[in-house]
């Protein structure tokens, strides 16, 4: 079974939500998968389905990691 990690990204630039999402989830590694929980003003939380043991600060790792891709600049992990 995968583990479920919740990730909610955030930006201040007026970015659509939508868009950013889409291109997080296409970024993810080989058998990682998200789908969308919520979007609002500035804010996309995604439900990250990654492969077994995967821990919440792998996760964290990796969805940092996809934050610093081009496209994706504008935007940070959120705490909320």
């Amino acid at each position: 079974m995968n583990s479920s990690h919740q990730v909610s990204i955030s930006s201040l630039s007026g970015a659509p939500p939508e868009t950013a999402a889409i291109r997080f989830m296409a970024l993810l590694p080989a058998g990682w998968h998200a789908e969308i929980g919520e979007l609002g003003e500035n804010l996309a939380r995604l439900l990250i389905a990654a492969p077994p043991g995967t821990t919440a600060s792998q996760t964290t790792e990796i969805a940092a990691d996809i934050l610093s891709r081009p496209g994706l600049q504008d935007w940070q992990l959120a705490d909320r």
